[in-house]
């Protein structure tokens, strides 16, 4: 007679080739070298070129109503495992199965956000692209050095840009604008070549607010899906950051650093004056949280009172305008929504976390660096 376990070794629906399959992406994605030279060009390319083909037809944010029906079906499906709880002809060969249900789902979601976009995560580093010597660390010196150069730059960068056309730029227009800029900055960086543009508003701006986030990409659809409620001068980097990770570039300081470019190169005063005013908040905050760790009260303030002084009156504006937005939404966060998704990061090889948007200063010195040397 076999024994109980046998019994339900039988009965469970165990998909060992499901196992097999994630067990060789797992293993095909410890090389940075196959990531790089076969599923970037041959997997995650042609699909998300598909995706933004089919996407892109649509006047709508195709990608958030996906993850709202998959929310709904989710609180669903818990409700009835929960209403069977109690039940009296609940047995244990009911739990095993649930769990092996769901052992199978997870597998079977891991294998495909892998092949659409999570092998991106481990893929080679664009410094090669860039012929960048990228350094580990940065310095207090550095820092403060860059934010004002960087305060020089806003100066006089947004003194060359009218209100009026600050108050025109529409989100639209600077949605086509993106993809200008991308196209002009491509013939010198071939492969920042960006086709079949899927750049969508979001429908649902205040889950934003509520889970932290200003924009995403979703890679089941290969749209970006951007808040058409942020404040028009932090859009272009914005947008151009999500456009980064359409293109592959899955970890947040490699597309920050393709928006840095993007707005560096471009011959657009707005730009410009958007990737200096996002580069110089993390520019600065790096120097105070360094000041701040050593425990010296006088030079934090005395950075931030001499930056003030420094900074034009109509930059210093604009930074309150951008502060302000973000600080009115700041209570709304769920809690814990900001640490999950900081775990997220991690668990793809973003070692840094949220923190990992601030290495942008690293890329941005090595680029700067070549620029001195190499003008153009």
């Amino acid at each position: 007679m076999m024994s109980e376990a046998t019994n339900l070794g039988q009965k469970l629906p165990w998909n060992y080739k499901r196992y097999l399959f994630a067990l060789i992406i797992f293993s095909f994605g410890c090389s940075k070298q196959l990531i790089s030279n076969y599923y970037l060009p041959f997997v995650y390319k042609p699909i998300s070129f598909l995706l933004r083909a089919i996407s892109g037809k649509l006047d709508f944010a195709l990608g958030e109503w996906a993850y709202l029906i998959i929310c709904i079906s989710l609180i669903i499906s818990l409700i009835n495992v929960v209403r069977k709880i109690h039940a009296p002809f609940i047995s244990r060969t009911y739990w095993n199965l649930i769990f092996v249900k769901i052992l199978n789902g997870i597998v079977k979601l891991y294998i495909v956000f892998q092949l659409f976009w999570g092998l991106n995560y481990q893929k080679q580093s664009p410094a090669n692209d860039f012929q960048l010597k990228v350094p580990g660390i940065y310095t207090e010196s550095q820092m403060d050095s860059l934010s004002l150069q960087l305060i020089q730059q806003m100066n006089q960068t947004r003194a060359s840009i009218r209100d009026s056309t600050i108050e025109a730029s529409r989100f639209n227009l600077i949605l086509e604008q993106s993809q200008q800029q991308y196209a002009q900055v491509s013939k010198q960086y071939p492969f920042l070549e960006y086709h079949q543009p899927s750049l969508k508003k979001s429908a649902f701006p205040a889950w934003g607010d509520y889970l932290g986030y200003t924009a995403f990409y979703q890679p089941f659809t290969g749209e970006a899906i951007i808040r058409g409620d942020l404040p028009v001068l932090t859009l272009p980097f914005t947008i151009c950051h999500e456009m980064a990770h359409q293109l592959g570039y899955a970890s947040e300081t490699e597309a920050n650093f393709i928006a840095f470019v993007i707005g560096t190169e471009s011959k657009d005063p707005l730009f410009q004056y958007a990737a200096q005013l996002q580069l110089f908040t993390y520019a600065q905050q790096a120097q105070l949280w360094s000041i701040a760790k050593r425990g010296d009260s006088l030079q934090f303030q005395k950075v931030i009172t001499r930056n003030k002084q420094l900074i034009s009156p109509i930059v210093l504006a604009d930074r309150k305008q951008i502060r302000d937005f973000f600080t009115r939404k700041q209570d709304l966060q769920i809690p814990g929504s900001m640490q999950l998704y900081n775990q997220f990061l991690k668990w793809n090889k973003q070692a840094n976390g949220v923190e990992s948007y601030n290495d942008v200063l690293l890329w941005a010195l090595a680029y700067t660096h070549k620029k001195i040397l190499r003008p153009n």
